[in-house]
């Protein structure tokens, strides 16, 4: 007679962990600890945020948001006592998260550019010479003024002639 772990194995139904997978359960000890530790965590993240400390304040909340996910990750996720391969895999997918966040941040010191760049061209691809630009044609739709309103005076709308 086989387990159920094994039956479920040889079924193809379990999760690939194997009969001698059991479940990690920690002390309720650890979970108070770690409730307090996120809580602490907290408490210096708000204080930091009233800390004005220029560009390093960006940094510090990174740092601090990290170590509050990474102390989910350990003790939450069980990581800490899983295989490490799956804390390699998870260690990777945040290294590639940074990557793709710092990719993002080069292009914010290029934000703009392309405005000036749009102003130089021809305002009419068919007469590229003749001294327009689309910053010209911009500027001129940009500062005309609406019409004023009608004056409601004795050239109005006739209120005046029916008293």
């Amino acid at each position: 007679m086989s387990t159920h772990a094994e039956a479920a194995g040889a079924h193809g139904h379990g999760h690939g962990h194997g009969g001698d997978h059991v479940p990690h359960v920690l002390p309720l000890k650890v979970y108070i600890a770690t409730w307090l530790a996120l809580l602490v965590l907290t408490v210096v993240t708000v204080g930091a945020s009233y800390v004005d400390l220029g560009t390093a304040n960006l940094a510090i909340a990174i740092i601090i948001a990290t170590t509050k996910a990474g102390v989910v990750a350990l003790i939450f996720m069980h990581l800490k006592w899983d295989h490490k391969f799956h804390t390699l895999i998870f260690a990777s997918s945040l290294i590639f998260l940074g990557i793709f966040i710092g990719f993002t941040m080069f292009d914010t010191a290029n934000r703009g550019r392309a405005e000036q760049i749009e102003a130089e061209r021809p305002a009419d691809i068919k007469a590229p010479f003749d001294g327009k630009h689309a910053a010209d044609d911009w500027r001129m739709k940009r500062h005309k003024a609406p019409p004023p309103p009608p004056a409601h005076g004795a050239h109005g709308d006739g209120a005046e002639e029916a008293k």
